[in-house]
C-alpha cells in the first residue's frame, strides 16, 4: 500500500473517527440512478431480441455480462463508500478499513475493465452483425482487430493489477513484514485509463461511416449516427475519471477524498455504455408498439395492424424456421393466393413487401410494394398474411427487399445469398 513521506504524514491533522467530514452519498445515489436506467434499457433490448425479433445472438450475451460486471463494480464502490469511509479524508479512516479499501479498490479497478471490455465488444460485434456476408470486407476486419485490442488491453489490464505486488496481498497490507514488490500503482490505473480513453473513442466512431454507408434514408441514418454519437458523453466521463485517478493516485496521498468522484465518472461511464450500444437494438420494440413515431414503418392494412401485435414475428441472422417454413410451403399457398404480404424490419427501417408464393426462395426477386399499392386482402388472404410473416436481420442470409421507391436491400444487394 502507498504510504505518504513521513513529513507529509506528519502534517495531517488529528484522525477523527467519530464524526469526520465526508463527501456525501453521491456515490450510491448514482450508481443505483444509472443501474436503473442501464438495466431497464438492456431489459428492453433483451426482450426485443428474444419475444419480438427472435434474434438473440453473441452481442446480446456479451452485454449481459457486461451488466453483470456493472452491477458488481457498482456494489464494491457502494460498500467502501457507505461501509467504510471511502468518502472521507485518509487520515480519518482507521487503519483496518483502510485494508479493506484497498482490497474493494483493486476489484473496482478489474470489474470496471471487464465491464467496460465486454459493453465495447458487443457493440463492436453488433456492427459486425449488420455487415452480414457482403462485400465489407474492410470494416469486417476493421472491426476484428478492434475487438482483440479492446479485450487484450482489458486482459492485460486485469493481469498487471493482480499481479503488481509480489507477493499480491503486499498490495492492501499497510507495513508488510516480508520482503515484498510493487509496481506503481498510480501508473498503472492512469495509463489504462488513457487507454480505456482511446478505445471509448475508437468504438464511437468506428461505425458512423458503416451506418453512412448503408442503404437507408439520410434522416435514419442520422439518427442512428447521433445513437452512436452518445458516447462522446462517456469519453467526457472517461476524461473526468481520468483527471481524478492522476490528482489522488499520481500527485497527491489523499487518495480516498481527492478520488472520489472516481467511481461516479465510472458509473456514468459504463452506464451510458450500455445505454448506447443498446439503444440501437430497440428499433423494432418501438416498430411493434409505437409504429406512428417511425415514419418508415409501413404496415400491410389497417385490418392487418390492429392484430399485429399478437403475431409471432422472427428475426435472425441467418433464415429463420418460420422463413424456411413459409418458403417450403409456397407452392401449397399457390393454390389459395397468387401472392402474400411479408412485414421486414431491421433495427434501423420497418416496411412491407408481397412476394409470389411461386418463388421457393427467401430474399430473391420480391416484388416490393408501400402502403399505397398494398392490396386489400380477403379474408382467405389474411390467414395466409398471418402465417407467413417473417422478421429478419440486416443480415439475414435471405435478406434482399428495400424500402420506398427502391428495388434494392437497404444494405445492398450484394449482401443477398
Amino acid at each position: 500500500m502507498k504510504l505518504p513521506p513521513a513529513a507529509i504524514a506528519s502534517s495531517w491533522p488529528t484522525p477523527n473517527y467519530v464524526d469526520p467530514p465526508t463527501r456525501g452519498h453521491g456515490v450510491l445515489i448514482v450508481n443505483i440512478i444509472c443501474l436503473i436506467l442501464a438495466f431497464l434499457v438492456v431489459s428492453l433490448r433483451l426482450y426485443t431480441r428474444l419475444r419480438i425479433t427472435c434474434s438473440a445472438g453473441v452481442d446480446d450475451v456479451l452485454i449481459i455480462i457486461g451488466l453483470v460486471f456493472a452491477i458488481a463494480m457498482a456494489t464494491v464502490t457502494s460498500i467502501a463508500t457507505e461501509n467504510f469511509g471511502m468518502n472521507r479524508h485518509i487520515w480519518d479512516i482507521e487503519l483496518s478499513h483502510l485494508v479493506t479499501i484497498q482490497k474493494l479498490n483493486l476489484c473496482f479497478q478489474i470489474l470496471f475493465s471487464l465491464s467496460s471490455s465486454f459493453t465495447k465488444i458487443s457493440l463492436l460485434w453488433f456492427c459486425r452483425r449488420l455487415l452480414g456476408k457482403g462485400n465489407f470486407v474492410l470494416y469486417n476486419w476493421t472491426f476484428i482487430l478492434a475487438i482483440v485490442f479492446v479485450g487484450a488491453s482489458s486482459v492485460l489490464f486485469a493481469l498487471i493489477s493482480i499481479f503488481q505486488c509480489s507477493p499480491i496481498r503486499a498490495y492492501w497490507q499497510i507495513s508488510p513484514t516480508e520482503p515484498y514488490h510493487c509496481m506503481n500503482a498510480g501508473a498503472i490505473v492512469f495509463s489504462a485509463s488513457v487507454i480505456n480513453i482511446f478505445t471509448d473513442f475508437l468504438v464511437t466512431t468506428l461505425p458512423m461511416p458503416l451506418i453512412w454507408s448503408l442503404k437507408l434514408p439520410t434522416r435514419q441514418r442520422l439518427a442512428v449516427i447521433s445513437i452512436f454519437a452518445l458516447g462522446v458523453i462517456v469519453n467526457v466521463a472517461g476524461s473526468v475519471r481520468t483527471v481524478y485517478v492522476w490528482k489522488s493516485l499520481v500527485t497527491g496521498y489523499d487518495a480516498t477524498w481527492l478520488g472520489w468522484p472516481v467511481p461516479i465518472a465510472a458509473a456514468v461511464e459504463i452506464s451510458l455504455g450500455l445505454i448506447c450500444s443498446s439503444a440501437p437494438a430497440l428499433r423494432p420494440l418501438i416498430a411493434a408498439f409505437l409504429p406512428h413515431l417511425l415514419s418508415s414503418t409501413r404496415n400491410i392494412s389497417s385490418s392487418y395492424n390492429q392484430r399485429s401485435r399478437s403475431n409471432k414475428h422472427w428475426y435472425s441472422t441467418g433464415r429463420s424456421r418460420a422463413s424456411r417454413l413459409a418458403a417450403d410451403g409456397s407452392h401449397q399457398l399457390a393454390s389459395s393466393s397468387d401472392r402474400f404480404e411479408i412485414m421486414r424490419t431491421v433495427e434501423m427501417e420497418s416496411w412491407t413487401e408481397s412476394r409470389l408464393t411461386s418463388h421457393d426462395k427467401m430474399g430473391h426477386d420480391y416484388d416490393i410494394t408501400s402502403d399505397n399499392h398494398s392490396h386489400a386482402p380477403t379474408p382467405t388472404d389474411s390467414i395466409e398474411i398471418k402465417r407467413s410473416m417473417v422478421y429478419v436481420s440486416p443480415i439475414s442470409a435471405g435478406s434482399s427487399v428495400s424500402g420506398p421507391g427502391d428495388t434494392h436491400s437497404p444494405f445492398g444487394d450484394r449482401q443477398s445469398r
